[in-house]
């Protein structure tokens, strides 16, 4: 492995990250979970972090409050390791439970209310911005940390840090795919702002170790149906401008996604399609979700509006040009709400700084 130092450097010097590194060393049993709707920066962290603790002779499993997606499979092909709701038999007790993607207990869904009083440590390992919301509304309990680094563009390249740190094994290929997952999903085959020049050093250093880049671009993109296409066709014809035409989005109703047979995971990479529109500066897509009473929201900029502010202000999170949220309220009113703030903040004039008097 390099001893090439990320930019996670900062994160190392830490003493939040000083301590986790600590509580692997000492766990003997360690529980991983990432976020509701895994994705692929969760999932191959996931399977990395797995892969490095079996070799560092740990017990470890992962559990999640979703089942694994059918794109990812290829990440556990055998279905022993990625498990979700009724697939794993949970210890009484773990020493080390790691949270991986997210800094929200709230993302956890279920696993929130089952899991904290089993694990003696809880780490929330992240690198999306603290939440704005009262600590006291996420009920963190006393045995919680979170260990983050706002400026790495995944989890991977975080764990990619935490190794070189830890020696407690070399990289193998199946460290290195869950790693090259996570890094390129999560910085969208390495087009984002937030891809660092770390981004594309790992990925090499992960391709020399094995993995074939075009196996894995094929098995996270190329998984559509005809019917999952088509639905894309209708959200297109339908797509919404503000009148500004800077703000774009799709509306994604239960009943149109069930009729073409789409499952949430299937419609992730819709919004993608919009950010080719010459003058939109911000684009989303609204999704109701399963339950019929929750509707989802994903936003994107093309980087010159920060848009996570809004989505924090209305109980999400994420990073400055990719964010998201979810409502329990009426699906138009949602939508309403949504668009307004983004459009508001699209179309507000330019902040002019105050010029200084002379004396």
């Amino acid at each position: 492995m390099s001893k090439k130092k990320t930019n996670t450097k900062s994160l190392s010097d830490s003493k939040e990250f000083v301590q986790f590194k600590q509580l692997i060393t000492d766990a003997k049993r360690i529980l991983i979970s990432t976020h509701v709707q895994p994705d692929g920066d969760g999932l191959g962290a996931e399977v990395a972090l797995y892969h490095y603790l079996k070799r560092a002779r740990k017990s470890v499993r992962i559990y999640n409050p979703d089942h694994l997606p059918k794109r990812y499979k290829f990440l556990d092909p055998k279905g022993e390791i990625l498990l979700g709701p009724g697939e794993v038999e949970l210890w009484d007790q773990c020493d080390l439970w790691i949270i991986v993607d997210t800094n929200d207990p709230r993302r956890l869904g279920k696993l929130w209310n089952e899991l904290p009083l089993r694990a003696k440590k809880i780490v929330f390992l992240d690198h999306h911005p603290d939440i704005v919301i009262p600590q006291e509304q996420l009920h963190y309990p006393p045995n919680a940390m979170i260990v983050s680094d706002h400026h790495s563009s995944s989890i991977g390249e975080l764990l990619y840090q935490l190794f070189n740190e830890l020696e407690f094994s070399k990289l193998n290929a199946d460290m290195a795919l869950g790693l090259y997952v996570s890094v390129m999903t999560d910085t969208n085959s390495f087009r984002y702002a937030r891809t660092t020049p770390e981004s594309h050093e790992i990925a090499s250093e992960m391709i020399r170790l094995g993995v074939n880049p075009e196996e894995v671009y094929q098995a996270v993109y190329s998984t559509k149906e005809l019917s999952h296409i088509q639905l894309l066709g209708t959200l297109l014809q339908n797509t919404k401008l503000s009148k500004s035409g800077k703000l774009a989005w799709m509306e994604m109703r239960l009943d149109l996604r069930k009729k073409y047979k789409a499952t949430a995971d299937d419609t992730m990479s819709f919004l993608n399609i919009l950010l080719v529109l010459k003058d939109a500066e911000v684009v989303c897509i609204f999704r109701e979700e399963d339950d019929g009473e929750m509707t989802r929201v994903s936003i994107k900029s093309k980087g010159t509006v920060v848009i996570n502010k809004i989505a924090m202000e209305l109980g999400g999170g994420g990073h400055e040009y990719a964010a998201g949220l979810a409502l329990p309220v009426p699906f138009e009113q949602v939508v309403e709400t949504v668009t307004s703030r983004l459009d508001q903040l699209i179309t507000a004039p330019p902040h002019k700084p105050l010029m200084s008097k002379k004396p």
